[in-house]
């Protein structure tokens, strides 16, 4: 970002949000379908360079699996006990993988009860489970056609009465090819993995071996990627400790949930959170040069660890708090100004920018500013994928969407800490409906063209081309003239 006007959008002179800036047409000596829209942060990448925010309006499983099989990652939100994160975390793992590891290989004992079987599988949404005896070798599998009619069997039933005893496997190393034939040639969903001398080495089933997203975010096992929102506070008890441990087997990256990160009790807490966990971390929200310099020059975070910064406050459709407080970081701006820290100290740490975007245009802008990622909650609120019901209301179809900061939200007790803790009456966003927009797949899809053409206007190959755009001011009449204007009517 070169020019005058650029320089203009990371001062302190001017803080400017979407509205005020368009993107300068660049020079395009590429084809289309040449335009690359991935990105990355740290080990991760990503097809899809969009994230889906870690609210309980927004991002719970469904959402989780469903942005990470399009290429992007769901961000599960905290607004729930560690039981409940544990539980959508480990469905989210457990969604989509060609090799389900051992560790993830949900077991049965054959001399427990059918019921208990029966609850597993529906708590852990899936459709069978392998039973292994005391000595962890694999002794059948149970799945829910085993399950017996009557209520008085699923009661009093023991699994070994029940279970399927000639269990169909394979050997470690086993191809997809090979499995696949096997599958098909079986009729079965699940195919176990069992060495030579009988102990369980992992699971196959068979929705994971067709390749329906090819683009999708997976680990180095082949499971989706998982990410979960976490408060900057040490948990007191040993029982969450532990609880917190576990979840930390299944997430790949936990996002420091708060509206500003910039605080002293967060920083030490996160630090002691990052000795504490073996997953990566996202840190935020931040929205000054100021406060990333401190971050990454002045902070004892383990460095392999602490991968992104996430940036703005104030800027989304439901957030009040520039309101409430008279303080805010429009994203644009804050994305800007935490990009030149960036760069300035570390430019191996990634940057998310986070909330704001009303138009699948905004997304270019963003990634000009500097973004290696983008995060929204508006956008994705409507869709079928994300939690509640869908109401009516005068004849169209909405869907509840709240900020975290809002009344409703603040009430459930799990997240006093993302904003100032101990204010209680001071609200810092609202609760409304929005449209219902069909699934999140077509979202995505209008998101995606919009960036893309985006980027083939300005000239730019890749997002890192994205960063070397040009981005000029627009009056408040020049921008009245880009929307829509001097028509008659609708037609």
């Amino acid at each position: 970002m070169s020019n005058y006007y650029r320089k203009k959008i990371h001062s302190n002179e001017l803080i400017a949000t979407f509205d005020d800036v368009l993107i300068l047409p660049g020079f395009t000596n590429f084809a289309p379908d040449e335009v690359d829209i991935s990105s990355s942060l740290g080990k991760y990448h990503f097809n899809l360079p969009i994230m889906s925010s870690a609210m309980d309006t927004v991002t719970e499983e469904l959402m989780a699996i469903n942005m990470a099989l399009h290429g992007g990652l769901g961000v599960l939100h905290r607004n729930c006990s560690y039981e409940r994160q544990l539980e959508m975390c480990r469905i989210v793992k457990r969604a989509r993988s060609f090799v389900i590891d051992d560790t993830h290989v949900a077991t049965i004992n054959p001399n427990a009860g059918v019921a208990k079987a029966k609850f597993m599988m529906e708590n852990y949404n899936i459709s069978g489970i392998v039973v292994t005896n005391e000595n962890k070798k694999v002794c059948g599998i149970f799945t829910k056609r085993d399950i017996p009619f009557f209520e008085h069997d699923i009661q009093n039933g023991i699994v070994k009465d029940y279970m399927t005893k000639d269990v169909i496997s394979i050997k470690p190393g086993t191809s997809r090819e090979e499995a696949l034939k096997i599958l098909y040639k079986s009729r079965k969903e699940k195919l176990p993995i069992i060495d030579d001398q009988g102990y369980l080495k992992g699971l196959i089933t068979k929705k994971d071996l067709a390749p329906e997203f090819p683009f999708a975010s997976k680990d180095d096992e082949g499971h989706l990627l998982c990410a979960l929102a976490l408060s900057p506070k040490f948990p007191e008890s040993s029982q969450n400790q532990e609880l917190l441990k576990e979840i930390d087997t299944y997430v790949d990256i936990f996002f420091i949930d708060v509206a500003d990160f910039y605080k002293k009790a967060d920083i030490e807490g996160t630090e002691k959170l990052m000795k504490f966990l073996d997953s990566d971390f996202v840190l935020g929200n931040v929205g000054t040069y100021e406060a990333a310099e401190y971050l990454i020059t002045k902070c004892d975070f383990l460095e392999e660890k602490f991968i992104a910064l996430k940036v703005g406050m104030g800027s989304g459709s439901i957030c009040t708090t520039s309101i409430q407080t008279g303080v805010g970081a429009p994203t644009l701006f804050a994305t800007a100004q935490v990009a030149d820290a960036i760069t300035d100290y570390n430019s191996r740490i990634g940057l998310i920018a986070d909330g704001g975007f009303k138009n699948p245009g905004d997304l270019p802008k963003a990634f000009a500013a500097g973004a290696d990622l983008i995060m929204s909650g508006h956008f994705f609120a409507g869709t079928e994928e994300s939690p509640g019901f869908i109401d009516n209301i005068a004849g169209r179809k909405v869907k509840v969407y709240r900020g975290m900061g809002s009344k409703e939200a603040r009430t459930s007790g799990y997240i006093s800490d993302r904003y100032t803790e101990g204010s209680k009456m001071l609200t810092e966003g609202v609760s409304n409906y929005v449209p219902y927009v069909g699934d999140v797949y077509g979202v995505l899809a209008t998101l995606k063209e919009g960036l893309a053409n985006g980027m083939i206007y300005a000239g730019a190959k890749s997002i890192q081309d994205m960063k070397k755009v040009s981005l000029g001011i627009i009056s408040i009449v020049g921008s009245r003239e880009t929307q829509p204007h001097d028509l008659i009517g609708k037609f």
